[in-house]
């Protein structure tokens, strides 16, 4: 079966399980700071957020939340296999979270 690239807002949770992508490497992260990644999946949670699965170049795998009431930050629309900068930061709970994507 060929896989084919579908517009993000398509996605069931079906098709991302026959995608075949492997999610269970991928972690949340526990940091802030700015990275380069590179976007390898999305999908839509259950809460009809964004998680995005991004492959950072130190080799780390994280999977990070985009909500909608941020318009999901711009990620909604950037292409799968995109390079990205991305910053995370902790909120008052110390729970880090997705700050900004920018296109590199």
């Amino acid at each position: 079966r060929r896989q084919r690239q579908m517009c993000i807002r398509d996605r069931s949770w079906q098709e991302f399980v026959d995608s075949g992508f492997d999610g269970r490497d991928y972690e949340f992260p526990d940091f802030e700071g700015t990275y380069e990644a590179t976007i390898a999946c999305k999908r839509w949670d259950k809460n009809k957020n964004l998680l995005a699965y991004l492959d950072f170049d130190d080799g780390r795998k994280i999977m990070t939340s985009a909500w909608s009431e941020k318009n999901y930050l711009g990620l909604a629309d950037i292409p799968l296999n995109t390079c990205v900068s991305v910053s995370f930061q902790f909120s008052a709970k110390g729970i880090s979270y997705l700050r900004s994507v920018e296109v590199i």
